[in-house]
């Protein structure tokens, strides 16, 4: 009974590492957290809102993972970006009046604001 038991187990481990090592259990999850430059090329920046929402130049994005609002905002500005954190989330939350800043759902478009260079 013993060695029955010892290769059900045996062909048990061998399947499971196997399925393991070919499909994988764990969900990858993506190591950088900078914004794809091609992928910002590629979106078109407007200026075009409808009169009952905040007129703020803005550039949509679609969100992955590891984006945070603020990272994403100094993304799309250069290296002296100085904007406080607090006056970008506002104004992320006056362009979607719908969606809360720390509430940003992976692989959804949001509207980003763009500030002047000083």
């Amino acid at each position: 009974m013993r060695p029955l038991l010892v290769l059900i187990i045996a062909i048990l481990v061998s399947v499971s590492a196997y399925y393991d090592l070919r499909n994988g259990t764990i969900p990858q999850v993506s190591s950088h957290n900078e914004i794809d430059i091609e992928e910002l090329e590629q979106m078109e920046e407007t200026t075009d809102e409808p009169s009952n929402q905040v007129s703020l130049p803005y550039q949509e994005v679609i969100v992955e993972s590891g984006h945070t609002v603020y990272g994403v905002v100094r993304a799309l500005h250069d290296d002296s970006f100085s904007i406080p954190p607090y006056k970008v989330v506002d104004d992320f939350e006056a362009l979607n009046p719908q969606v809360e800043a720390h509430k940003i759902l992976v692989g959804e478009i949001y509207r980003f604001p763009l500030y002047a260079s000083e």
